[in-house]
């Protein structure tokens, strides 16, 4: 049965459509647009599909609030209605899902290129995995017995690990900044980051992490208490979740930090949590440094709704 699958964001869309035969999806075709050349979704759709594709089984992931069947993009001016969709493009089942529930529905099809691993620990098959993703904002997820179970772990407070956090969550509370995860784990947060380290506050995250990574002494000292606190909130989600079958650091500014990620202060911070170091030191910790990971999701979803047609056509 031939499969669509999209992960579209508010910069980029990735839409790729295959077959699923035998318990197992392959890939046919795979394209990346701006999504914002598109007024809507069924434009960007009708530009992928191709003469011949005959998608049944569709699986979008979306960076939105769904709400029965209906789910409005956080940042295009776009509103989706899967059963006009289902209708116009004649699938048999559709499904949207949130855009971090398809980058941890993707993890089992990650390859291991698609890591760079800062803790081997001693992964267990069955256990749940986490997935922590700073980018515009701070998604948090969880896979567990092969569903994605969506939170809000990312406006959690933050938690202070020593004198210089402690000075750091000072400061905010004094300049009435909201104090949660999000506030420093984010593109913003690193730009606050680096205002705090001294630097010049008219540089965004990427122009900061490219100086962090030519030594620029503001942006390093930002990037490297960027990279000290996301694994310190890892290390503290991966108790409240006994992820013991990995914590994956996705998103895009960890495969763009990753030098300070590889420092020995990270794998400290994402252990020191006595009495449990022992624990932690047994987690697998990763970094994610493939943006397809939403795209895998979104396929490993139309995947199972083709098996779910399959399995109907065969009882029918």
């Amino acid at each position: 049965m031939e499969i669509l699958a999209a992960d579209i964001g508010g910069s980029r869309a990735r839409l790729l459509i295959g077959d699923y035969r035998d318990g197992r999806w392959t890939e046919r075709r795979r394209t990346i647009y701006p999504s914002g050349d598109f007024a809507d979704l069924d434009s960007l759709l009708l530009a992928f599909l191709q003469p011949g594709d005959a998608p049944q089984a569709a699986c979008l992931a979306l960076a939105g609030p769904l709400e029965n069947g209906r789910l409005r993009m956080t940042n295009l001016p776009w509103t989706v209605d899967a059963a006009d969709l289902t209708a116009r493009f004649k699938l048999r089942r559709l499904r949207l899902i949130n855009d971090f529930a398809a980058q941890a529905l993707g993890l089992p099809d990650l390859p291991g290129s698609s890591l760079c691993t800062l803790q081997a620990g001693r992964p267990q098959a069955d256990a749940p995995r986490l997935l922590i993703g700073a980018g515009t904002g701070l998604g948090v997820a969880q896979l567990v017995g092969g569903s994605a179970l969506q939170s809000e772990g990312g406006h959690a407070g933050f938690a202070p690990a020593d004198a210089e956090q402690d000075a750091l969550l000072q400061h905010l509370r004094a300049s009435g900044e909201d104090c949660s995860l999000e506030t420093l784990l984010s593109g913003r947060g690193l730009a606050r980051l680096h205002r705090y380290a001294g630097g010049n506050p008219a540089l965004d995250a990427p122009a900061i992490g490219s100086a962090a990574l030519a030594g620029e002494p503001a942006a390093a000292a930002a990037a490297a208490l960027f990279a000290r606190i996301y694994a310190a909130t890892a290390g503290n989600l991966a108790l409240t979740t006994l992820a013991h079958g990995g914590v994956y650091l996705c998103g895009g500014i960890a495969p763009r930090l990753l030098p300070f990620l590889q420092a020995p202060a990270v794998l400290q911070a994402f252990c020191d949590k006595p009495p449990m170091q022992a624990l932690l030191r047994e987690i697998p910790l990763h970094v994610v440094i493939d943006d397809l990971l939403g795209l895998y999701g979104a396929a490993r979803g139309a995947a199972l709704l083709a098996a779910e047609c399959l399995a109907g056509d065969a009882h029918g």
